[in-house]
């Protein structure tokens, strides 16, 4: 175009029609960024959801450990160490012997009044042979 018409161009149109004349191309979006900026907005919010997902589950865990630890320490209260499990057991080995000699006493005892009535039947029976002769 000529200088000549240009300016007339540009002197008899109003202002707001004239367009600036630039040499740049005008920056478009393609399909293929699109799909990647959407791919890219899904992912982030995918990956928001994940973490929270993955913090409740961290929370969980950090809960059921403090649960079973005061179920382990309560456990330990109750159990006695190992200690007093030998305390115990000697109590308890005194206490079965003490019982046993006790029955072993009472034993003899029986035993002794059985030989007795025995050694006197004996007798008995010895002197009525001797009293009796044939």
């Amino acid at each position: 175009m000529s200088a000549i018409i240009r300016r007339t161009l540009i002197t008899r149109l109003p202002y707001a029609a004239t367009r600036p004349l630039s040499t740049s191309i005008i920056h478009q979006r393609t399909v293929t960024e699109t799909v990647k900026d959407t791919i890219d907005t899904v992912d982030k919010k995918g990956g928001k959801i994940l973490a929270a997902g993955i913090q409740g589950a961290e929370n969980a865990t950090h809960t059921v450990k403090d649960k079973v630890s005061d179920v382990v320490s309560g456990a330990r209260k109750k159990t006695p160490t190992a200690e007093e499990a030998k305390g115990a057991m000697k109590g308890k080995v005194s206490e079965a012997k003490g019982k046993a000699s006790e029955v072993t006493s009472e034993a003899k005892a029986k035993a002794d009044e059985i030989s007795g009535k025995a050694k006197g039947t004996f007798e008995e029976a010895k002197r009525k042979v001797n009293t009796t002769e044939y």
